[in-house]
């Protein structure tokens, strides 16, 4: 009996010790298989000292490899081979669209984890995010536009710390910005109370009132200084409105409000705090400070708990009907408000003087993303949707019946027109003046729909005619198939151009034509992996069974603007489990975005760190 209550005893160690061994043959099962595909795939072409390219995907994938230098680069270009298919070459046997993913995460998994990799860079606030901020904290209207100078941009958005460089000019304007903020609040009575109670000491108010600004605790001794200094410029007999605005200038233009700090828990500092993790949660999704609800969620620690989380994010989103994170993001990853810009030559397309054409297409965009968010469909419907949104006078510019009112989702006779692929917002900002460009649009496919971009192209490439009626009567097929001829842009073009034919039915305003010049509209491309491609129908098919790779996209753009820096080849695993989880809950917005936000590399200020 003695024995049996040891061995019984015992058991829970026994099994506890050898769950990590069974786990890890285990995951080299599951292994095994992109092992095996990586031999029968690619090493004819990428194995021993006569790799092509020297590029031996074998030796890279060994455990050997793990302190090579090269090695990431090396690996992040097969990736980049596999993600655009150009690798295996079109007449080589192709894996299908599992294997291939299977190939790019066992590749991206086998990368060397450098230290510090994954940390984002400390990240400014933009200037949208100053105004929003501004706004949720006082109910006040503030403009940046006329202070602050334009964000720059990094990996499609704003607000990257890479690219974010301080001049003093900028930071004299900085500082310009926090004065108007300080007048504007004192301005308004109701404002001015949230931080001067005449008849209170300010030190017991003012720690609150940092806590909402700064977006983290602040105690009461941080807050003395400020208090004391306060008092002891009124005791010299500076005014106190002076004094008021003094104080404020100097609480907007601290970088505790200026600058998204995230140092970790100081247990453990790879991972975010509750307040840090809450800023990063409302900048993505409101591109504003936190507010009351969720800093109370972040207070009392339970914005750590899974749950929490995730609904926090739902509640965030979802705030303002989804409008904000049209706005902000989807508007931003799409290039949507780029038609703004757009123009036609009006002399070919006199609908161009119609001023409400181009507010009306982007307003047609913003409207149908945030549907998708609010009323929680599936996000594949950007891809293909029997919907869409127009006002009376997209309704008269696309041919639909016609409208009275506002704008209103109507439902499409065909799917000429559905997802974003069929609005004018794209098709008109992906175009010249006096022609279409398959080049833009197919590139704008590439880079926004399946985040395969081209590389760019060579300093010297022959630029095409501005019109496609030109003297010599060739076609714009005809054009850039003798373009395609030159060894430089060949690779390139044959990934873009393909996509991009399949809606030359679209004219340069994103009308539908049935004819170019006289002759009927040639929509018929071959994909870079032999796949025939005939319009733009055929080509929402194709784009839907890359489903894999459109929501890898999205879920990409949105880490990217959450956490402010490029994902690297480490991540890959991580995203590929965020898809998954994505796909086996029928693509709906809402499991997206619950994948992502309680993914570690959204919950972890780095990732890459034990």
């Amino acid at each position: 009996m003695t024995h049996m209550l040891r061995s019984t005893s015992s058991l829970p160690l026994v099994l506890a010790l050898l769950a990590p061994r069974a786990a890890l043959a285990q995951e080299q099962a599951v292994l095994a298989e992109p092992a095996q595909l990586l031999v029968r795939l690619c090493a004819d072409c990428h194995d021993g000292e006569a790799a092509e390219r020297g590029l031996d995907l074998l030796a890279l994938t060994a455990e050997s490899n793990a302190q090579d230098p090269l090695a990431s680069t090396r690996l992040a270009l097969a990736v980049q081979r596999l993600r655009s298919r150009t690798m295996p070459p079109p007449d080589e046997a192709q894996p299908s669209d599992a294997e291939r993913h299977a190939l790019i995460t066992y590749l991206a998994a086998r990368a060397p984890e450098v230290e510090g990799e994954r940390l984002a860079t400390l990240r400014r606030l933009t200037r949208v995010q100053i105004e929003r901020s501004v706004r949720d904290l006082f109910g006040l209207a503030w403009s940046a536009s006329e202070l602050l100078p334009e964000d720059a941009t990094a990996h499609g958005f704003p607000g990257i710390g890479d690219v974010q460089n301080l001049s003093p000019l900028h930071f004299e304007k900085l500082l310009e910005a926090a004065d108007s903020i300080a007048a504007l609040v004192l301005s308004n009575t109701a404002a001015r109370a949230l931080v001067f109670e005449d008849d209170a000491p300010l030190a017991m108010h003012l720690p609150v009132f940092l806590a909402r600004v700064w977006r983290r605790p602040v105690g009461s001794r941080e807050a003395a200084s400020f208090a004391e200094s306060f008092e002891e410029l009124r005791s010299a007999g500076v005014p106190r409105a002076t004094v008021e605005r003094g104080l404020l200038r100097a609480i907007f233009a601290s970088p505790h409000f200026l600058y998204r700090v995230e140092v970790g828990r100081a247990e453990a500092p790879a991972e975010l705090t509750a307040h840090e993790l809450a800023a990063r949660l409302s900048f993505l999704l409101r591109s504003s400070t936190p507010d009351e609800e969720l800093r109370a969620r972040a207070d009392d620690g339970s914005l750590l708990r899974r749950e929490v989380l995730v609904a926090e994010a739902l509640r965030l989103v979802r705030l303002d009907g989804a409008r904000r994170f049209a706005e902000d993001f989807a508007a931003q990853w799409l290039s949507l408000r780029d038609v703004l810009q757009a123009n036609a030559d009006f002399r070919r397309y006199p609908q161009i003087w119609n001023g409400a054409l181009r507010p009306a297409l982007l307003e047609q965009g913003l409207r149908f993303c945030s549907a998708i968010v609010e009323e929680n469909r599936s996000v594949l419907e950007l891809l293909d949707s029997d919907s869409t949104f127009v006002d009376a006078t997209l309704a008269k510019h696309y041919g639909l019946p016609p409208i009275e009112g506002g704008f209103q989702r109507v439902a499409l006779p065909d799917r000429t027109r559905g997802g974003v692929l069929g609005m004018g917002a794209v098709l008109f900002s992906t175009s010249y003046p006096l022609r279409t460009s398959p080049v833009r649009r197919g590139k704008w496919i590439l880079e926004k729909l399946l985040d395969a971009p081209p590389p760019p192209p060579p300093a010297n490439v022959t630029a095409l005619p501005p019109d496609d009626q030109q003297p010599d009567g060739l076609t714009l097929r005809q054009r850039l198939e003798r373009h395609r001829q030159e060894r430089a842009c060949a690779g390139c073009h044959v990934q873009m151009d393909s996509l991009g034919f399949a809606l030359e039915n679209y004219d340069v305003l994103g009308l539908w034509r049935d004819q170019v010049n006289g002759a009927p509209v040639d929509a018929l491309g071959t994909l870079i992996d032999g796949t025939p491609v005939d319009g733009p129908l055929a080509l929402r098919e194709e784009l839907l069974r890359r489903s894999d790779e459109f929501v890898r996209a999205f879920a990409k753009n949105l880490l990217v603007a959450g956490i402010g820096r490029e994902m690297t080849l480490r991540d890959e695993p991580a995203l590929a489990a965020i898809v998954a989880q994505t796909r086996s809950s029928g693509d709906r917005f809402s499991a997206l975005l619950e994948a992502v936000v309680t993914s570690p590399l959204f919950t972890r200020r780095d990732p890459g760190a034990p």
